[in-house]
């Protein structure tokens, strides 16, 4: 039996109310699966190496003292076997459970470094982290410090678009990937190094990171940090080569060097669909007007159905290529935010962003 059959037999999901990867997310509403929760388990790429994890948020939003099983749950469990160093990147950071991982994991001696954002600096969360004794550098500036990643021991990088808050886990749609691969890890490290060490934020930030381009078990993937790369015209670069169709789902999307080459390609003739977080939608600067106004049958776009937020920002090109990460489709996050991004070249890696794409689609409007 090949790995992917395995994963499909099992299901990938959690009867908590997480979906890791569910095989087809439209079809599991209103499905009860009779399995116990699992242990966060690897997806397979096409080759079959276990290199990946790939989680979504199920955002029903319940009471605060009923969030329970949630992703803030599995991240902290993954940081509670760190031996060595672990290194967060977090734009904004409440969630308990890896606000104690945290903590114990200063007790045992396990190196813990913390980038935050300066707005959300002074949140009880983070003071209470100071308080136990960990070192955390906010950015000091009014351009934000958006990264959302943990790299643990070297090896395991979780990154996305989740912010690591209780919200974030419980009442937003997200995405976090756990990445098991050394090399990749260190882009992030060499990263948080000139944030954490050197107090490099923005555009003070040099280009050096060493792995932009690698292979991990046979699938090629690119990582690239803004702004100290200018990552709009470089997304809407591979926009401009999709040949069949075009998935997004946008928190914030206001960038012409994505925007436009998407419209061009519908144009064209390729299938272009698209979820926008409803906020911010309507204003004259978002892409939902001019792509809503562009009447052409193989352009759609809706607004997401979650009455908090959509979060997302993904894009999949052609079924192959996965886009994502903490970058918003902005001029802020082009040029002053630090961000990063994960561009994946596999189409079963892809399948599963293609299933969450389904899900927030048939909730939209």
């Amino acid at each position: 039996m090949q790995p992917l059959e395995k994963i499909m037999i099992r299901k990938l999901f959690l009867t908590i109310g997480l979906i890791l990867a569910c095989f087809t997310a439209v079809a599991c509403e209103g499905v009860e699966f009779a399995f116990e929760p699992m242990e966060p388990t690897a997806s397979s790429s096409g080759g079959g190496g276990d290199w990946y994890e790939i989680y979504f948020t199920n955002p029903t939003c319940p009471d605060e003292s009923q969030r329970h099983g949630g992703l803030d749950e599995i991240v902290a469990a993954d940081l509670e076997n760190a031996s060595l160093q672990v290194d967060v990147a977090a734009f904004d950071l409440d969630a308990e459970p890896i606000v104690n991982a945290l903590i114990a994991l200063e007790e045992k001696g396990v190196t813990v470094r913390i980038v935050t954002d300066t707005d959300n600096a002074d949140l009880s969360s983070i003071n209470r982290l100071r308080r136990n004794g960990i070192s955390v550098v906010e950015d000091d500036r009014s351009a934000l410090m958006h990264n959302k990643f943990i790299v643990i021991d070297g090896r395991y990088t979780w990154l996305g678009s989740m912010n690591f808050t209780s919200n974030g886990a419980y009442c937003n749609n997200n995405h976090l990937v756990r990445i098991d691969s050394a090399p990749l890890a260190a882009n992030y490290l060499q990263e948080m190094g000139e944030m954490y060490d050197d107090r490099e934020f923005g555009p003070r930030s040099p280009q050096n990171t060493p792995n932009e381009q690698l292979t991990i078990q046979g699938v090629a993937v690119e990582n690239y940090f803004a702004p100290e790369k200018a990552l709009a015209p470089l997304i809407g670069a591979l926009v401009s080569q999709a040949q069949s169709d075009i998935k997004f789902m946008a928190f914030s999307f206001t960038h012409e060097d994505v925007g436009e080459p998407m419209i061009e390609r519908a144009e064209a003739g390729v299938s272009v669909q698209g979820v926008f977080e409803t906020t911010g939608s309507g204003t004259e600067y978002s892409y939902y007007g001019d792509m809503d106004a562009a009447n052409l049958p193989n352009l759609q776009v809706r607004k997401d159905g979650n009455p908090r937020l959509m979060h997302h920002k993904v894009i999949i090109i052609d079924g192959q290529t996965t886009i994502l990460g903490s970058f918003n489709f902005t001029g802020n996050a082009n040029d002053s935010n630090d961000e990063n991004i994960l561009i994946i070249h596999d189409p079963t890696f892809a399948s599963y962003f293609l299933e969450e794409f389904a899900a927030v689609w048939h909730e939209a409007q």
